[in-house]
């Protein structure tokens, strides 16, 4: 009778496996990269997990050895709580076989989603976890792209984990887990509803695009963004800076009448060093046109406002860049590293709109310039001539 009740069950748990199979298969188009070191910000490391290796890309990473048992431990014992009767998104050829990747899944899931309860107090802080470091780490490392597993895993697996009812749901759990990280995440809980990304990096980074800052402006199709200089030479022609309060960093406005940019205020810190660079290098690896977050780190560095050290402490001066433990020429070098090797488009970008007003007020500006200079010639040879004419006359 056991041996009968035992060989339905794993009978059932091989049908589940299978089903799980059929559900990935679909999804053969990439979202959990392996991130090119070019598109790393000048730090490789930042996408790369330092205790907990999530999926298939780090498993068994001999380098991580001295974690190796507070990884298995935490999450067996995590997973034991959470874990039910239910037991390709990833780029890189034969990196598991099929059946390893769906109970990798399982297992990486599990622990994720019992880490978001405890760090939403749902239920008691794992001992393994109250050393600060560890915690920091972990949180951080469920953050990194090539750290990542499918949404859908994690949503599947809420479904059917063993979960009181009337607890906070998936979203809730993420969302509080994000606010986490405050200096990054903002404040943002109002926009908390219907972002899902494909997983917990994207949809932090769905949660901080202003979708309510959209295009508002009519737009020339001409317009270029190449006009747009360093905040030293913006300042040179008239346009200042100030610190704007928003919801999310991304939020920049250019005001035309003031000829002000206002920036909303930007801390330079550890999480700051390695979220902005993984969330670049998902837009890159991903390639659909939606590089809201490689705009924002373009505009903020390689190409545009911080060129040289001068440029960045005019940012702090205005109360825009707020430095924690970092030199100006770090800072500099941070945000001109990130996007050296990005493809950047402002066209489609949430910035469009502010580029273009942007460029036609320094276009405005080059002509008056011209038109000062043209003016001021003339002024000059007419003096010129009333000259010759005093001291030759005809």
């Amino acid at each position: 009778m056991d041996k009968n009740r035992g060989g339905h069950q794993a009978t059932t748990q091989k049908h589940e496996i299978e089903l799980m199979k059929k559900k990935l298969l679909p999804f053969i188009r990439c979202s959990v990269f392996r991130v090119p070191r070019a598109l790393a910000g000048g730090n490789a490391d930042a996408c790369q997990p330092r205790i907990v290796s999530i999926g298939p890309y780090h498993h068994g990473d001999t380098s991580k050895a001295c974690w190796t048992k507070l990884n298995r431990t935490t999450k067996v014992e995590m997973i034991r709580k959470c874990y039910s009767e239910s037991t390709d998104r990833f780029s890189g050829p034969d990196l598991v076989k099929m059946m390893d990747l769906v109970k990798m899944m399982v297992l990486d899931g599990c622990f994720i989603i019992q880490f978001l309860r405890q760090m939403a107090r749902v239920i008691q802080l794992d001992s393994s976890l109250k050393n600060s470091y560890v915690l920091a780490s972990i949180m951080r490392d469920l953050l990194r792209l090539e750290n990542q597993v499918p949404y859908f895993v994690l949503e599947d697996l809420f479904e059917t984990a063993n979960i009181p009812k009337g607890t906070l749901s998936l979203a809730n759990l993420t969302f509080h887990f994000f606010s986490c990280f405050p200096e990054v995440f903002g404040n943002v809980w109002e926009r908390r509803s219907n972002l899902k990304g494909v997983h917990l990096l994207d949809s932090f980074r769905l949660s901080l695009i202003p979708w309510d800052q959209q295009d508002i402006y009519p737009l020339n199709k001409r317009s270029s963004h190449h006009l747009i200089k360093s905040a030293s030479e913006l300042r040179r022609v008239g346009i200042g800076f100030k610190q704007r309060e928003a919801s999310t960093f991304l939020e920049i406005k250019f005001d035309r009448e003031r000829r002000i940019i206002g920036i909303p205020k930007v801390t330079i810190d550890d999480d700051l060093n390695w979220i902005l660079p993984n969330m670049v290098a998902f837009e890159q690896c991903r390639g659909q046109g939606d590089g809201h977050i490689t705009a924002y780190a373009a505009f903020m560095g390689y190409r545009y406002l911080i060129y040289t050290v001068n440029d960045v402490q005019l940012l702090h001066d205005r109360k825009v860049i707020l430095n924690h433990g970092m030199s100006n020429k770090d800072i500099a070098h941070f945000f001109n590293d990130m996007c050296k090797d990005a493809t950047f488009y402002v066209k489609g970008s949430y910035r469009e709109s502010h580029f273009a007003i942007l460029n036609e007020s320094l276009k405005y500006e080059r002509i008056s310039f011209g038109l000062a200079i043209v003016a001021t010639l003339a002024g000059m040879i007419q003096i010129v001539y009333a000259l010759l004419q005093l001291y030759h006359p005809s």
